[in-house]
């Protein structure tokens, strides 16, 4: 079902033009969270946005802000979406419904879906958005840093995931619709392939959540990140995409993994790239 609706220290920054957000990405000065599963303060996730389609009016989707005028999400929130004048993207906002004081909105020129996104297996589950105008970074947007090229992410290891979607299946986020956060154990790539069947789960995936169930994205999250934090930042390692149910037992839920698209990034953004982290191996 979709979800239209992590990682070890990282000791390197790298690739040209990565420390353009080297100073800024990443850093949620506004975030003290030590457990999941509940409602995010105001600031949290500085990243986090929400997408939304004037023809309907109400969100869809997430995303995250990488640099001032890029957004990354999930290409499944397009398959029936291209225009992108029909688009509203909302950063530093915390509720749905209401006054929200931190938050501004901007159109979208581009949507960048990833050439090779398949949408029967979701393999390649990404898009880039571009902003109609470039965004002023406060403690409520701010943009996140991204996992880079030939990182390892290590089974067990706490990552936080976020978003405006459904508390369980078919149960919709009460109002006044508050961003919910929770937080989600990896799970290795031959238990997840174990339990979703093997030709489910691409190289270009990656899973998270707990085996007993309880915890997990659902739809309305799709697109939103997965991160750690890391010393003083956070990271992110995957973007929702899709899962069977929600928070079922022995069903994770399945993730983009970023670090896979490191080059295709690169090369849609000529200048000021987003902050990419190699995540070496534990040990």
């Amino acid at each position: 079902m979709m979800r239209s609706g992590c990682v070890a220290l990282a000791l390197l920054l790298f690739v040209k033009g990565s420390f353009c957000q080297r100073n800024v990405c990443g850093r949620a000065t506004l975030n003290n969270r030590i457990v999941g599963g509940q409602s995010a303060t105001s600031g949290a996730w500085p990243w986090q946005v929400s997408l939304h389609s004037l023809s309907f009016g109400s969100h869809f989707c997430g995303g995250s802000l990488i640099n001032n005028l890029w957004v990354i999400t999930a290409a499944h929130c397009f398959e029936s979406f291209s225009d992108p004048s029909d688009l509203v993207v909302y950063l530093g906002r915390q509720t749905q419904e209401g006054y929200n004081p931190n938050e501004i909105s901007r159109g979208v020129t581009k949507i960048i879906n990833h050439p090779k996104y398949d949408t029967v297996t979701k393999n390649n589950d990404i898009t880039l958005l571009r902003l109609s105008r470039t965004v002023t970074f406060t403690n409520y947007i701010r943009p996140v840093c991204l996992a880079g090229q030939g990182s390892s992410f290590v089974s067990g290891t706490r990552c936080w995931i976020t978003g405006w979607g459904n508390i369980n299946s078919g149960v919709w986020l009460p109002s006044p619709g508050v961003l919910q956060e929770v937080a989600v154990p990896l799970v290795s790539r031959s238990v997840c392939t174990k339990l979703l069947q093997p030709q489910a789960i691409t190289q270009n995936m990656i899973c998270a959540g707990f085996l007993e169930g309880g915890k997990d994205t659902c739809q309305g999250d799709s697109g939103g990140p997965m991160v750690t934090k890391q010393g003083a930042i956070w990271i992110q390692s995957g973007i929702t995409s899709w899962g069977v149910g929600c928070a079922q037992p022995g069903l994770p839920g399945v993730y983009t993994m970023v670090s896979q698209y490191q080059a295709w990034i690169s090369s849609l953004i000529k200048t000021n790239l987003p902050g990419f982290v190699r995540i070496p191996s534990a040990g």
